[in-house]
């Protein structure tokens, strides 16, 4: 059976905060090579921080913060948690008075966010295997592309998984392969987006067909707070606006600038798609 575990929605990044989930989701994929940087402070008291914590977190004080604004290139990516996400927040707007351009503080604090990455880490780990040799088709296509024949959820350039690439691809075949091995639905590329967003890339119906009968979140929100639905809307794919409605896709969610699919529509086609969510 694939999994189905998908990311809770992101909060609102406009006051600098995130959910615990998907500070989890950024977390992993630094971890996992698909995020080149991010930058995980702890501001909570040296004794908390001792005790327990997120691995490679550094302990952050406020006599400490001028030594690391300096020295850490603005263009990282800064994750911050604390007891309960009040203190984090400050010192987030400080990151961000200094110009960091992605600055975030974790909702709930560290008990939540140890929490939200507990379980993550055990959906990846527990995905199953395949018990029976890959297709030759399928042995072609990772050979190709220098996947690993042995993990087949494992990542290349740009946080691809295979099912992401074959998806973007449109290689329906390989698609139906890949699931039927039982990869993960729910990983994401480092842009955020999972493998419904490159199958809207392809335009292929059959391969949104294919995920969306598996259980992949329709509605993932990407590190920019853009949707499938959105990307199709604001690149003029009606087909693929119509196919992602019909298959439940939510017109209402705004991304992080406030903006729903139906503002972003490029022709008339998607807007007539789009207009009975207007405001």
């Amino acid at each position: 059976m694939t999994q189905t575990a998908s990311p809770s929605p992101v909060t609102s990044r406009s006051d600098r905060r995130i959910s615990a989930d998907d500070a989890a989701d950024l977390y992993l994929r630094h971890r996992d090579g698909i995020l080149p940087a991010l930058a995980v402070f702890d501001v909570r008291d040296p004794a908390r921080y001792g005790t327990s914590r997120i691995p490679g977190a550094d302990h952050l004080t406020e006599s400490g913060f001028m030594g690391v604004a300096r020295r850490l290139p603005k263009t990282t990516p800064v994750l911050v948690y604390c007891y309960h996400g009040n203190a984090s927040q400050t010192y987030a707007q400080m990151f961000a008075d200094f110009r960091f351009a992605e600055v975030y503080s974790v909702d709930g604090g560290y008990e939540v966010f140890a929490a939200a990455l507990a379980k993550l880490e055990a959906s990846r780990s527990g995905a199953p295997r395949h018990s029976v040799a890959p297709s030759p088709a399928l042995t072609e296509f990772l050979a190709h592309h220098g996947f690993d024949a042995d993990d087949l959820d494992a990542t290349r350039e740009h946080g691809l998984t295979p099912l992401m690439r074959a998806s973007l691809e449109g290689r329906a075949d390989i698609v139906e392969e890949l699931l039927a091995h039982g990869v993960s639905i729910a990983r994401r590329n480092m842009d955020g987006n999972n493998a419904l967003w490159l199958a809207c890339v392809s335009s292929n119906a059959q391969v949104v067909r294919q995920l969306v009968a598996a259980g992949i979140d329709v509605d993932n929100r990407n590190d920019m707070g853009a949707t499938c639905l959105m990307y199709t809307a604001s690149a003029g794919k009606a087909d693929m606006v119509a196919l992602l409605l019909e298959c439940g896709a939510d017109p209402s969610i705004p991304n992080f600038d406030d903006a729903r699919a139906v503002d972003l529509a490029a022709t008339l086609a998607c807007l007539k798609l789009l207009r009975h969510t207007a405001r």
